[in-house]
């Protein structure tokens, strides 16, 4: 292999990989990928749930190969500098010193925070910090990172009580920071409102102005068509170009939802209820009125941090009111945000069981709920080896497993691809036609047309 950069190239990165198998599987993951990536560019790469764009993301920000076990060909050249992979031997790399030229944020945002920061303010500078920048320095980057995203009002949040929005957020200013040459973002708009979607993709705007060359590997193409270099799409371990919008989950132009009948009962209800936590300044939620029945399904919209998760836990009886009434009158069922939380078996066939008696009509639905939701092939398989999507989708099945009649779902829709969006609404569907009913929270206003009868504005 000609181990030279092209003639004339000024790439801040060159990727030339022949396979990539992770050590656990059968066949290769990504093969015969070649790329390079320009100060200033912005790369989309597109494609559904196990097409590899996280296993990329990996490889680009040296989290991968990991040493002694995956197996890996080929080359990349970063900082001026190639290395050499081969199937047989993968070199020891300073995975500290890559990080310094290529950032990395992931799926789930909230694994780049350091967590033993107490303010957001403190988390945005943690990297810069241990650098030994000086203490005048740090205010100044926190107030111009927080002024570019609107975060103002979070500076002295706890991180960890962050809503999934607000934590992408702080997660993308703290990466920022640490100035990298190369930025790969992982799905970066997932669980935004519009008002962060726009402060996100003119961040975006403005860091490759300055010479930040990012990658950002998604669903699908659309929210990037007009200001991309490059579009592609990633299928079976292969890219191809996008340029003609292919790459993207697509959901169906119209639907039918499940009728209500009439005379449908309340199966939720809160009334003047106060939600708030512990320590908070004030209520997250104050003077709450809303009402569900029986065969309907009610999305939940409102700008991040305005209490959709808050609302649907305390539906769920996981938070208790502070003032008024929350009546629950069938069994509830949640669906969170980050499915990680809620996954914690070796196999999905004993995730799904789990707590199950032994024996009950309950346990007998384990097949049959793997089989609605086109996990089968998956049962033997641990959580955390499936793409994003089948693992949302597992999440979703140790809830339907056990029948619900009142569904409650936290951002479902994020990392699902095509086949994860269809079997959402299926699950959704059944719900519904047997007399259950659902409410959901989401910022995709597409899903929540096509699968709402109503919508419920938080503010």
């Amino acid at each position: 292999m000609d181990h030279r950069a092209p003639a004339g190239s000024t790439a801040a990165l060159h990727l030339r990989l022949e396979s990539f198998r992770y050590s656990e599987a059968h066949s290769e993951t990504l093969r015969e990928i070649e790329m390079e990536f320009s100060p200033g560019s912005l790369t989309v790469i597109a494609g559904d749930s196990g097409s590899g764009k996280s296993t990329l993301g990996g490889v680009l920000s040296g989290m991968l190969p990991r040493q002694g076990t995956d197996h890996c060909g080929g080359t990349v050249m970063l900082a001026g500098q190639w290395i050499d992979y081969s199937p047989e031997h993968s070199p020891r790399i300073d995975v500290a010193g890559w990080a310094r030229h290529v950032g990395l944020l992931p799926q789930d945002a909230g694994l780049y925070l350091s967590r033993i920061r107490q303010t957001v303010a403190e988390e945005l500078v943690f990297a810069r910090e241990n650098e030994g920048m000086p203490r005048g320095e740090m205010g100044e980057l926190i107030t111009e990172l927080s002024t570019r995203l609107s975060m103002e009002h979070l500076l002295e949040c706890d991180p960890a009580k962050l809503s999934g929005g607000q934590e992408r957020l702080v997660a993308l200013a703290a990466l920022s920071a640490a100035r990298p040459s190369i930025i790969v973002l992982d799905e970066p708009l997932a669980g935004l409102d519009s008002k962060a979607t726009k402060a996100v993709t003119a961040m975006i705007s403005r860091l490759r102005a300055e010479g930040t060359a990012l990658v950002v590997l998604s669903r699908t193409t659309e929210a990037w068509e007009a200001e991309a270099d490059a579009l592609w799409n990633l299928a079976d371990g292969t890219l191809l170009p996008a340029s003609d919008g292919t790459g993207t989950a697509a959901l169906p132009s119209k639907r039918r939802r499940p009728s209500i009948a009439a005379s449908a009962e309340p199966l939720l209800a809160f009334s003047s209820v106060q939600l708030g936590y512990k320590g908070a300044s004030a209520p997250v939620l104050s003077h709450l009125e809303l009402e569900v029945r029986a065969g309907e399904c009610v999305g939940l919209a409102g700008a991040n941090g305005t209490g959709k998760t808050t609302l649907l836990k305390a539906a769920a009886g996981l938070i208790k009111p502070a003032a008024g009434k929350v009546w629950v009158a069938a069994d509830a069922g949640m669906l969170l945000q980050n499915p990680s939380d809620q996954l914690f078996e070796r196999t999905v066939a004993r995730e799904v069981a789990f707590g199950l008696p032994k024996k009950s009509s309950q346990r007998a639905r384990v097949p049959l709920v793997l089989a609605q939701l086109g996990l089968e092939s998956y049962a033997e398989t641990h959580p955390y080896e499936l793409p994003a999507s089948a693992r949302r989708l597992v999440a979703l099945a140790t809830v339907l497993v056990r029948e619900p009649q009142l569904l409650l779902l936290d951002e479902p829709t994020e990392a699902l691809d095509s086949a994860g969006l269809h079997c959402l609404h299926e699950a959704i569907d059944s719900v519904l036609q047997r007399g259950g009913a659902v409410l959901f929270s989401s910022h995709d206003e597409r899903f929540m047309s096509l699968t709402a009868h109503r919508v419920h504005l938080l503010s």
